[in-house]
């Protein structure tokens, strides 16, 4: 089942939107739309659609990199992190050994 986020929207001369979306098939993919003025300038239509696609083998590798350059040298990671995903429904277990 796919899912999908807004990452970004703007609208104006030149309207812009941005997507990521976990497919069907399990791959990563951002997409965007630019709507209006630009795109008609550049490419004599009124849209242009762009997207970059992560196949389902390095989704892994991405949620590794994004939390290095997210959270490398916090020493507040775990507990951060752990807020994040409970803000967004990702259940999860912590663990203590005192």
């Amino acid at each position: 089942m796919a899912r999908r986020i807004k990452l970004y929207e703007s609208r104006g001369k030149t309207s812009i939107y941005i997507d990521a979306e976990i497919k069907g098939t399990g791959d990563l993919q951002l997409s965007g739309q630019d709507v209006g003025e630009a795109p008609r300038k550049f490419y004599g239509d009124s849209d242009y659609e762009y997207w970059l696609t992560v196949s389902k083998e390095h989704k892994d590798d991405v949620l590794l990199l994004l939390l290095e350059k997210m959270y490398s040298g916090n020493s507040s990671v775990i507990s951060e992190f752990k807020e994040l995903l409970e803000s967004g429904g990702i259940p999860c277990k912590f663990h203590s050994w005192a």
